[in-house]
């Protein structure tokens, strides 16, 4: 929550600007400017540090970012954010000192780590637990979690002053020095190292260098090209020619949505020392056209993921700017011009149907859908059918589903068992006690989880509204509409919603059967112990009170959490549950929602309200920030802990031909078989 001291930022052209206030002392005469800024890891907030050593906070999770002015921490030559504990500045001092201030202390709290003898001016970091800094005669590789220095590089700091030194993703460390010699090492092999001229490869008076995301190439600039080396055999693979009286200051990559899935990043901002900054299509080998709102730079930021913008004008003022307000209709002319034409021809209607799936694997990767969800927080309303479908690769097995339908018609187990479930829509009725009796075909056991028509219904009906929809999505691909095609392909089938629901039951409930009928102990101990560990508080409330986790635990895994949160927020939710496909997440989100309700709960507690009725109704929470809560639970966990010990940290997928996958092979059948003879007989009478 936001207290009085936040303001909000100006908004300028596409973006927002942070100026500092003009000093009015006649003494003063500097111009008030900002000198070092760092995105948090979630690109939710931003810091500055400005001339004076104080330090500012720029709330970025609304749509209208705001800052506030905050302690004063000191002149820094760098700043960064630990990945190792968030809420960590990591800061570079004149001393040689590593400072770590604790940025949400109620105190100044630090921590200084010596080691360098000259002043460190540049960090980077690998897999959020290695740090590697370095001066002009130093690099210190320090291990963030001890605070402890792990390694000093041996660097030719007797020959040449050190330009840059940083970390890839792979594990690579560059060494730039100032002769234009590259020192390199992998980590884990530190003892070993590899000098490279880089006047060899053509490129002299290099000014700045980065690693693609995925650590394969190093991206150069010097004073005439843009180079693209390999880090495996260290051999040149591109080299782009600067446009005249250009002369390069900085280089930052642009990891964001509009980047293909190529072993080189596409986009590259190249910051001129005229102050411009420029944008470099690498696969295309193109200048992408400059807009004027990035023009009077003189220290430009990207975010981690690539959605902010951050930089410092000339004037010393902050600007932060989507990045997508700036490069992305640049960069759909750019493909767009140099896409080749395809020759289209006719072909069957199969063909069409085959062209449609593998456009839609294509279009709805991964990665285009995590940067989606970066973006946006949820997916579009109108294409969450085909996304979902896409990630779990539902196989629409007609033949499988065709043989439950025939048997549930055959024998109607659950048609008594729902009579007292309250829908008055009678067709969503009807859709439910249909699906609930393939299930109980599938797999007999499920007849008697009382709580499974609370489960599947959420999933059920977002398959069977939007199933039109759906189904237009697909037709959006097909270029031919003819009047036949157009009634196959709006046809409404509530197949797809059954084998959801299927993917739901086989890799998020698989292992809630071991004690059926009663609820999952082992799963909710699992529960039990990650609440201990991260708030072990509430626990000892819950304790103290008799309040079991069947009470707070299991009504919110029983529902996926839907009877908790509003329809839209639910949706979020599962967004991104399902994007991750790791069924731990559920797990760690019915924790998260304990832990950002314990205020409520505490309150309920003392006041002697109904704990049970909390859990069971619907609250006013966001997705986001159970989302925020279970994603730390899940990096900052230790191990022995971690419900991926426990259960399948994989997601299993259904089977395109044959029958579905059995559920629940090792579950004693004595208690299916006695209801379904019960039913039957009563069906009979």
């Amino acid at each position: 929550m936001r207290n009085n001291e936040w303001i909000k930022l100006t908004k300028r052209d596409a973006g927002y600007k942070y100026e500092l206030r003009a000093c009015v002392r006649k003494d003063c005469t500097a111009a008030p400017s900002f000198t070092q800024m760092a995105f948090d890891h979630d690109e939710e907030l931003m810091i500055a540090i400005d001339a004076k050593g104080y330090l500012h906070c720029i709330d970025l999770s609304d749509d209208t970012p705001c800052y506030k002015r905050s302690v004063k921490i000191g002149q820094a030559t760098f700043v960064a954010f630990n990945p190792a504990y968030k809420g960590e500045l990591l800061m570079g001092l004149d001393s040689g000192n590593i400072k770590i201030w604790k940025l949400h202390t109620a105190v100044d709290k630090f921590i200084l780590l010596p080691g360098h003898k000259l002043t460190p001016t540049r960090v980077s970091f690998y897999k959020n637990e290695w740090c590697l800094t370095s001066s002009r005669n130093e690099a210190i590789i320090w291990h963030l979690p001890s605070y402890g220095k792990a390694y000093q590089l041996k660097v030719d700091a007797k020959n040449a002053v050190i330009k840059k030194a940083a970390f890839s993703n792979a594990g690579h460390i560059v060494v730039l020095y100032h002769n234009d010699t590259v020192q390199t090492w992998t980590f884990g092999q530190l003892d070993k190292d590899i000098k490279i001229d880089a006047k060899i490869l053509g490129m002299r008076l290099i000014v700045d260098f980065i690693f693609t995301r995925d650590g394969k190439a190093v991206i150069t600039v010097d004073r005439e090209n843009i180079s693209v080396v390999s880090t495996c055999t260290w051999h040149l693979l591109k080299r782009i020619r600067l446009p005249k009286n250009f002369t390069a200051k900085q280089l930052c990559a642009i990891p964001c949505s509009l980047n293909d899935d190529k072993e080189i990043a596409e986009i590259v901002g190249v910051l001129s020392r005229k102050c411009v900054l420029h944008f470099c299509n690498i696969n295309a080998s193109s200048f992408l056209e400059t807009s004027r709102s990035v023009d009077g730079i003189k220290k430009v930021l990207v975010s981690f993921a690539g959605k902010y913008i951050a930089h410092i004008n000339l004037q010393g003022c902050l600007n932060v700017t989507r990045t997508r307000e700036i490069v992305s209709r640049k960069y759909r002319e750019s493909r767009k011009s140099s896409e080749p034409r395809k020759v289209l021809c006719a072909h069957k209607t199969s063909d069409h149907l085959e062209f449609i799936r593998q456009r839609t694997k294509r279009e709805l990767n991964i990665k285009r859908l995590m940067a989606i969800l970066k973006e946006f927080g949820e997916y579009p309303k109108k294409y969450r059918v085909l996304i979902w479908s896409t990630i779990l690769k539902l196989p629409s097995n007609k033949n499988a589903y065709v043989a439950l339908v025939n048997k549930a018609i055959r024998n109607r187990f659950m048609l008594n068992s729902l009579k007292s479930y309250p829908l008055a829509d009678r067709s969503k009725r009807s859709l439910l006690i249909a699906t609930m009796d393939c299930l109980a075909h599938w797999c007999p056991t499920l007849m008697h989880a009382s709580f499974l028509p609370n489960l599947i219904f959420p999933f059920l009906i977002v398959f069977q509204v939007q199933s039109l929809v759906y189904n237009r999505c697909i037709f959006f691909f097909h270029k031919k509409k003819t009047y036949q095609d157009i009634n196959y392909f709006f046809q409404k089938d509530p197949l797809l919603g059954f084998e959801l629901i299927l993917c739901i039951l086989l890799n998020y409930c698989y292992n809630w059967f071991e004690y059926h009928p009663l609820p999952p102990l082992n799963i909710l101990g699992i529960i039990e112990n990650i609440l201990l560990e991260a708030d072990p508080a509430l626990l000892n409330t819950f304790c103290k009170h008799g309040i079991a986790t069947s009470v707070y635990a299991w009504p919110l895994l029983r529902t996926t959490l839907s009877e908790v949160l509003s329809g839209n927020e639910w949706l979020i939710l599962w967004d991104h549950l399902i994007t991750f496909q790791k069924p731990s997440v559920l797990l760690m989100c019915v924790v998260a929602y304990c832990i950002y309700s314990r205020e409520t709960i505490i309150s309920l507690l003392k006041s002697s309200g109904s704990v049970e009725t909390f859990f069971g109704a619907q609250g006013n929470v966001r997705a986001k920030d159970i989302l925020n809560i279970a994603k730390r639970l899940d990096r900052e966990l230790p191990e022995r802990l971690h419900p991926d010990c426990y259960i399948r940290n994989k997601l299993l997928r259904l089977n395109d031909k044959g029958s579905y996958p059995m559920f629940l092979k090792d579950c004693p059948n004595f208690l299916s078989e006695e209801l379904t003879n019960t039913q039957s007989k009563e069906i009979q009478n």
